[in-house]
């Protein structure tokens, strides 16, 4: 009879057991010690202060402080430009030198001696019998005996099927030497009473909310 020992596997069993248990109860504290390291740094960490959300009368204040001061710095570049360079605008009120300068368009001009004018340019002439000048090209030049600084030009609106009835003598002309389409609208509507008046509302308004207290300055009083 041969004696069989049932013990023995029971013994490795056990320990076996034993073992994997170990394993997991060190993976666990493993776990948890960086689990707790992690959230030790996380808290250790300065938190970014949160941005304050901005009143809707701030956003009014910087939007319009931003149009009034790019309108005045255009504004005040052109007074500079113009004084140095003898430079002036014309608002074109008809279509007679279409395409070319569209009514409702507006020309930069440059005063020039009449001798220097040349067939084929675009001046502004003042026109006899009217306060609007005449905007037209320079068919021909002519001088005037006597007048060693004169000239009888003759013009025409490129829209214009014949030379205009008269010819323009002139001591002095503005020569054109840039144009707008469009510009002389502008100009003409901001020159009407209404207009200004809404004008100075503006500047009045971005002047009283450039004063006007932000939160931030809210926060500092308080």
């Amino acid at each position: 009879m041969v004696d069989t020992d049932t013990r023995s596997p029971a013994r490795g069993d056990a320990s076996s057991t034993g073992r994997v248990a170990d394993a997991e109860a060190t993976l666990g504290r493993a776990a948890t010690r960086a689990a707790t390291r992690a959230a030790t740094r996380a808290s250790a960490r300065p938190r970014r202060p949160s941005r304050p959300r901005r009143r809707p009368v701030d956003v009014a204040s910087t939007v319009l402080l931003s149009v009034v001061g790019l309108v005045g710095a255009v504004c005040l570049l052109w007074i500079a430009v113009s004084t140095v360079l003898g430079l002036s605008l014309v608002v074109v009120l008809t279509g007679s030198m279409s395409p070319t300068v569209p009514a409702g368009g507006a020309v930069v001009t440059r005063a020039v001696a009449a001798a220097e004018v040349r067939p084929g340019d675009v001046v502004t002439v003042p026109r006899p019998g009217f306060e609007v000048p005449v905007t037209h090209r320079v068919v021909s030049t002519t001088a005037v005996p006597g007048d060693a600084a004169a000239r009888s030009l003759v013009l025409r609106g490129d829209a214009n099927d014949s030379d205009d009835r008269d010819p323009y003598v002139v001591r002095d002309a503005r020569l054109v030497v840039a144009s707008a389409p469009g510009l002389g609208f502008v100009l003409t509507t901001m020159s009407t009473p209404p207009a200004r008046g809404l004008a100075v509302a503006v500047v009045g308004a971005a002047i009283v909310l450039a004063f006007w207290p932000t939160r931030r300055d809210a926060r500092r009083r308080g």
